[in-house]
């Protein structure tokens, strides 16, 4: 199971900072903004779809900052992950049995033991010198291969 982030960046009493990636959807952010206007204790004060952003402001004195930082959560808990709040006259789901690891965990996983694979095999590369050349050229293959594996992980981030 993934762990779901709050789509609340910063808080500070009488201002909110949303900024969630769903929120960079148009039909999403659509119905954000629809919500998040619908608060009357809270305003918009800033918002930008391309990076999934808005900046709400309210008065402090009136609503409690950890109130006004619930209400702005619940509302858009309902709008990023509506596959959680079920209708009420739906009878709940039965426990799935286990399942693989979802691909970015999978992929976390892949990276890390990439990584360590790399700086294992380049300490042994360094300490194969003194040994010998095919002991240190052996290593030194280890290490490009995980080093390949880790650019694989990582492709969409190489070209950026």
């Amino acid at each position: 199971m993934t762990a779901r982030t709050s789509p609340i960046a910063s808080a500070v009493p009488g201002r909110i900072r949303v900024r969630h990636p769903l929120l960079r959807r148009a039909d999403r952010f659509q119905e954000a903004l629809g919500s998040l206007e619908s608060l009357d204790s809270v305003r918009i004060t800033g918002s930008n779809p391309a990076v999934g952003s808005f900046l709400l402001s309210y008065d402090p004195a009136a609503v409690a900052p950890d109130d006004a930082r619930s209400q702005v959560e619940a509302l858009l808990s309902a709008v990023l992950h509506p596959a959680e709040a079920p209708p009420p006259d739906t009878p709940a789901p039965a426990p799935a049995a286990a399942s693989k690891p979802a691909a970015p965990e999978l992929k976390w996983r892949i990276n890390r033991a990439a990584k360590i694979g790399m700086m294992g095999s380049m300490a042994a590369t360094l300490a194969a010198l003194g040994v010998g050349k095919r002991v240190h050229a052996g290593f030194g293959t280890l290490f490009v291969a995980f080093m390949l594996v880790h650019m694989t992980v990582q492709r969409k981030r190489l070209f950026q």
